[in-house]
């Protein structure tokens, strides 16, 4: 059994549905999948598929809306949210230090989505039935990938620079009442 002291817990942003710097966005269905698909899944870092990167783990996950902010695509701005946790070890001390201190903040998703849609044309671009390019303008439309059907959720890793301008470490800050 874990004691509360031995155990480090902060919040994630994933992903989201709005367009990345891969000129992709996850559908608002996808979105839901992989919050059941994430539950579980270790976190590493840079996408290392060694055992001894593991750090931590996700406990929990939810979707946050806020149709006060619309995408680029026209959608409510909305995200997969989520809660993990890491032992307090000697090990784990100075990278918990780096999370606290905003230096680890940036995280990517490694996951599968079942087609890439155009949002152009509507065609499926991973079976090449569509001519359109993603990043490039067509008339006042920039054509980006639409992920859906999310099938599976492998890890999400710490990284330098993320795919979802979005993704990262959150937190969240309490007035102190000074004495």
């Amino acid at each position: 059994e874990l004691k509360e002291q031995d155990v480090y817990v902060f919040s994630l942003t994933l992903c989201d549905n709005e367009i990345d710097r891969d000129s992709e966005r996850f559908s608002l269905d996808s979105l839901h999948k992989l919050k059941e698909l994430f539950v579980g899944k270790t976190g590493i870092t840079d996408h290392s598929m060694r055992s001894k990167d593991q750090s931590a783990r996700i406990f929990h996950t939810y979707i946050e809306q806020d149709s006060s902010k619309i995408t680029d695509s026209g959608e409510p701005y909305t995200a997969l949210k989520a809660r993990a946790y890491m032992l307090r070890t000697e090990s784990n001390a100075d990278l918990i230090k780096e999370i606290d201190g905003g230096i680890k903040k940036e995280v990517s998703v490694s996951c599968s989505a079942e087609s890439c849609i155009c949002s152009i044309c509507g065609k499926e671009m991973k079976k090449h039935e569509c001519k359109h390019q993603k990043g490039k303008h067509y008339g006042k439309n920039l054509c980006h990938g639409i992920l859906s059907d999310a099938k599976d959720a492998y890890e999400w890793s710490f990284v330098a620079v993320p795919a979802q301008k979005n993704a990262g470490v959150t937190k969240s800050f309490t007035v102190m009442k000074t004495k």
